[in-house]
């Protein structure tokens, strides 16, 4: 489980970053397993997204803004 503060979230940015980098070389040299673990990958990251967003909802509204994510 990841715990996430809302001052990680410029890291998780990189992450998708980092990540939709390598999907783009393994796509270029064809290395299907690889292609398909990344993109898992950054299904996980959009679903961390959207729980950053929510979290930093719930700090809008006045609520701790940390949570466990997972």
């Amino acid at each position: 489980m990841l715990r996430l503060d809302l001052a990680q979230e410029p890291r998780l940015l990189e992450i998708e970053t980092n990540t939709r980098q390598r999907l783009g070389e393994a796509q270029r040299m064809q290395w299907l397993g690889e292609v398909a673990g990344l993109q898992e990958s950054l299904r996980h990251i959009a679903d961390k997204k959207r729980q950053a967003e929510r979290l930093r909802a719930q700090t809008d509204r006045g609520e701790d803004g940390v949570a466990a994510l997972g």
